[in-house]
């Protein structure tokens, strides 16, 4: 492959977790050394290619960055399972992609789930992500074990996609939800609207949310890191969110496609890097 999948912040928070709750974990190396080495010194392995890695195991984890990436993971390892073999995503990625991998696996007789989660690495090193799972009720109690030591709450919501529609559903409200508060705080800063008086309204009636909570309270400080969470990602996000509401009602695609259109224009104006939260910067738009 030409980029083979790595261990990242979120992964390595999952892993450090099975590891904890007695998994034999073997990992990908990462440009970032620090996650790997740790892991390594709480008894993981590392392989050194895809193909090594299933080979050694009877589970894959993945979680990558976009679907594409899944895909070329697929393209790289679906010749090496063998029957019995359990592979779980939890990328945010497109519910038809996972939809068809499970097709394809199923033949094999390897289990394949979609299980994408809610939270940061935070949450993740201490096990408390949410789980959304889609996957053949037969294969639920299997995948439901292997994902519940970093787990704090899992739901199946169907059939293989099924778990990555309800992610993208979720995002759509959590990133579409930051970027209305961020264009909300931008006009009152404009309008000269106390703002700290407009977050103390807010937080008390129906406006108030996790986002708001998470994001602007800190912002009222000078703080704009409180959601971490590039807009790059978050782009990528709405913009599956987007077509799955068009596949689903193009009726309601409206909003779905403001919010994606507005983080994409961040990504192409060279901010895709910045996190979500610091659209509440009022010098925002005039940085990269």
């Amino acid at each position: 492959m030409k980029n083979p999948p790595r261990i990242g912040v979120m992964g390595s928070g999952m892993a450090h977790r099975l590891l904890a709750a007695g998994h034999a974990v073997s990992v990908i190396a990462h440009r970032n050394r620090e996650t790997v080495e740790a892991l390594i010194f709480d008894g993981a392995e590392e392989a050194q290619s895809p193909a090594m890695l299933v080979h050694d195991t009877d589970a894959l984890l993945t979680c990558l960055p976009d679907a594409e990436r899944v895909e070329e993971v697929a393209d790289a390892v679906c010749p090496e399972l063998r029957s019995g073999y359990i592979w779980i995503d939890t990328t945010t990625s497109i519910p038809e992609i996972s939809a068809a991998l499970a097709r394809r696996l199923r033949r094999k007789g390897v289990v394949f789930a979609d299980a994408p989660v809610t939270g940061g690495p935070v949450e993740a090193r201490a096990g408390e992500l949410a789980s959304l799972v889609g996957c053949h009720a037969e294969d639920y109690p299997a995948v439901a074990a292997l994902i519940a030591p970093y787990s704090k709450v899992i739901r199946r919501f169907g059939a293989p996609g099924c778990g990555h529609a309800a992610k993208l559903l979720n995002n759509l409200v959590t990133q579409g939800t930051m970027a209305l508060l961020a264009d909300a705080y931008q006009c009152a800063m404009c309008s000269g609207i106390d703002t700290r008086a407009l977050f103390d309204v807010m937080i008390m009636g129906a406006a108030c949310s996790g986002t708001l909570k998470k994001a602007v309270g800190p912002a009222l400080e000078g703080h704009y890191d409180g959601a971490r969470f590039s807009i790059e990602h978050a782009a990528k996000d709405l913009r599956y969110a987007r077509d799955l509401v068009a596949s689903i009602d193009p009726m309601r695609v409206n909003l779905a496609s403001a919010a994606a259109e507005k983080l994409a224009r961040h990504v192409n104006e060279g901010r895709g890097s910045r996190f979500v939260s610091e659209m509440l910067d009022p010098h925002f738009e005039e940085t990269r």
